[in-house]
This record gives structure tokens, sequence and C-alpha cells, in this order.
């Protein structure tokens, strides 16, 4: 009896051990569950934080932008967005094709579904709504961060002259380009840094005179003219220029 009685502690003892093991291990992958997804999530949003600042930009104006962000779990790139922008003006027809939109990447889920973060989702704004959109998606194991640059503003505006009142309208568009070579996409050469400067002077800009017919179609799809652009069509006494310029944003990520 007395045998039994030991072995059976030791066997108590050992399965008190297995136990003890087991929830210690499951606490600790817990701990470490919480803090890679906690790290990740933190990471994520301080990226969030820059797309919506960067969006917030005054997109008419030059400047210079420069952040630091941590790149444990975040990587920043760039993707080619599916867009077309048609301006027919009087019988010209004028396009700006694809352009591209800034993306950061966390390979772990984040996001639940499609969110727009900040932005307007409308392909045609008046100008000083914001001319970007930020939204975030889940997809393939990865949460997706968007700084997507394909919203179109317009702006009226009225010179008056000694030979009487002329009305500009002026639709834009921006696009992410190379820092240093404006001719190729965003520079991505490493990670923790990103840098975006707007030269106007690298801007494509095309004016358009004396128009008297002016259509609208954003992928595809024909916009009705906003009412000001179509009072400023028929009510100019000195004419009327279309511009159409597209803000091209020089972007090293560093």
């Amino acid at each position: 009896m007395v045998e039994l009685r030991g072995l059976s502690e030791a066997v108590s003892a050992v399965i008190l051990f297995a136990v003890t093991l087991s929830i210690s291990i499951a606490g600790f992958m817990y701990v470490m569950f919480y803090l890679d997804r906690n790290q990740a999530s933190v990471e994520f949003g301080y990226v969030k934080s820059v797309f919506r600042s960067i969006a917030v930009s005054a997109l008419e104006q030059p400047f210079k932008l420069e952040y630091s962000y941590p790149f444990n779990y975040v990587s920043i790139g760039f993707a080619t967005r599916p867009f077309n922008l048609t301006l027919v003006v009087n019988n010209t027809r004028v396009v700006v094709g694809n352009i591209t939109a800034l993306t950061a990447v966390v390979r772990r889920n984040l996001v639940q579904g499609f969110n727009l973060v900040y932005g307007v989702n409308s392909s045609l704004l008046p100008s000083g709504h914001p001319g970007m959109l930020v939204y975030e998606y889940y997809q393939q194991g990865a949460s997706v961060l968007v700084l997507d640059p394909s919203v179109v503003t317009y702006q009226v505006v009225y010179v008056n002259s000694t030979l009487g009142v002329k009305a500009r309208v002026t639709f834009m568009v921006s696009n992410f380009t190379g820092l240093n070579r404006p001719d190729r996409p965003p520079e991505v050469y490493g990670q923790g840094l990103l840098v975006l400067r707007h030269d106007p002077s690298r801007d494509i800009d095309l004016v358009y005179t004396n128009v008297t017919s002016l259509s609208i179609y954003i992928n595809g799809k024909q916009v009705q003219l906003p009412p000001d652009v179509q009072a400023a069509l028929s009510s100019s006494s000195y004419g009327v220029e279309v511009e159409l310029r597209v803000a091209e944003i020089g972007v090293m990520v560093g």
C-alpha cells in the first residue's frame, strides 16, 4: 500500500506539473499574441494618421513633407489605381489615365470589411474639399491602407477686365510620382522615412480658351456639370477658359 501511495503521489505530481506547464505556455502564447497584435495595430494607426495629414494638405500649393514611421510591421509602397478622367472641351477630348496611390500593408487581421477613414466618397467636389481619400480593407491575410488621390476638384473664378468678365473653370486631380523622377512611380529604397514634395512647376497644366461647350466623364460615366460651372459657361461676357491640372506629387520611401 505504501508503494502504491508513493506511485499515486508521483503520478499526481507529474499531472499537476503538466497542467501547470500547459497553462503557462498558453498564457505566454496569449501574451505574445496580444503584444504582437497591439504593436501591429499601433504602427498601422500611426501610418493612418500620416496618410490623413497628407490628405488635408493644400495640394494647389508647393510643399515638402517628411515623416518618420515605425516599420516593424508596416510596409509602405504604391499601387496603380484604374482611373480615367475625360474632358470634352468644345470638340477636343482630353484624357488623364491611371494614377498612382500610396499603400501601407500589415500582415495582420486589423480591419473588418471596408472603411472610409477620411474624405468624401464623391468623384467630383468643389475646391476646398479633400482632394484625396484614405480608406482601409482586409484582403488575403493583410490589412491594407490606401491614400487615393483620384478625387477631382473644381473651381470657378471670375476675372474683371476692361473687355468684360472672363470666367476660368479649373479641374484638378493629383498623382504620386517619383521624388527625383516625376516621369516614374514613387521611389522605394527602404523603410522608416516618407518624403513628399510638390513643385507646381512640374504639374501637368492644360488651358483651353474660348470654350463654349464642356462635358466631363469620370471612369467612363458622364458627370453632370455643377450649377456654378454651368453658370460660368453661359454668363461670361468675355469668354470662358477651362484649365485641367494634374498635381504631380513626388514621393520617396527611404
